[in-house]
């Protein structure tokens, strides 16, 4: 497997770099010397993004959420806020923490914005529906 090959199967399968990392079980700053053709591609990856492709339920899960009370323009003061991205090995996990900022404190608690594997989140209304469904 080549560099570009690599850069190729993440894109296909709509990954950032840090998910494909994390999918690998390997450093972000690894993973980028891969893609950069600063570091061998091991037999290990190569199997590791066939069988990836093959069984895309087995892609980490993506929660993505913003942090901070109130959005403010940059020249005002008070808080800001920021975007928060964790990963999950599994669905049961990333949904769990889901519905936990979902149930917090609405004024205090993070805007959660994406659930779901690495390439196909969920966003915050189909997220609502999951959790009225599955209560």
């Amino acid at each position: 497997m080549t560099a570009q090959e690599l850069i190729a199967w993440r894109e296909r399968l709509g990954l950032t770099q840090p998910q494909a990392a994390f999918a690998l079980g390997v450093s972000l700053r690894g993973y980028q010397k891969r893609e950069a053709d600063e570091a061998p591609i091991d037999r290990e990856a190569q199997l590791a993004t066939r069988y990836l492709e093959e069984h895309p339920d087995e892609l980490p899960w993506v929660l993505r959420f913003n942090t901070g009370r109130a959005m403010h323009r940059a020249d005002t003061e008070g808080p800001r806020a920021t975007a928060g991205v964790e990963l999950f090995n599994a669905k049961e996990e990333a949904l769990s923490r889901a519905f936990e900022l979902l149930d917090a404190d609405i004024q205090a608690a993070p805007h959660l914005r994406q659930v779901g594997p690495a390439g196909t989140e969920l966003d915050h209304s189909e997220i609502r529906t999951l959790l009225a469904q599955l209560s």
